[in-house]
């Protein structure tokens, strides 16, 4: 199953679900989708959601991770990642040397997180 991307509100935040595989073949089309994202969600509290998620591959974990930075860079407000397992969290641990990714187990705690 190729990614796909499901976006949904909760109040004033938008929670993004990632699902499938990525790989290298699909991270254009998600850089694209972070665009439309970006402009969407302009001064929004955004949480993605990575549970579903499974790599296929190295080759489009770095992209991958690197699209992420740059939207986070790019937000008001710093996104969140929620139900990243762990071995991912690492490799974009490893990818992350601004420290520019903030993990939480559940959504509910990447939700709570934005009022601390």
């Amino acid at each position: 199953m190729a990614m796909k991307t499901i976006i949904r509100k909760d109040g004033d935040a938008v929670i993004v679900t990632l699902e499938g595989h990525l790989d290298f073949e699909t991270t254009d089309a998600f850089r694209e989708s972070l665009m439309k994202l970006e402009k969407q969600t302009t001064g929004s509290r955004v949480i993605f959601d990575l549970a579903a998620l499974q790599f296929v591959g190295s080759s489009g974990i770095s992209a991958f991770v690197q699209a992420l930075r740059e939207f986070n860079g790019r937000a008001s407000t710093k996104p969140r990642y929620a139900n990243v397992k762990s071995e991912f969290r690492k490799i974009i641990s490893a990818f992350d040397e601004n420290n520019s990714f903030e993990f939480s187990d559940t959504t509910e705690r990447a939700l709570r997180s934005f009022d601390n």
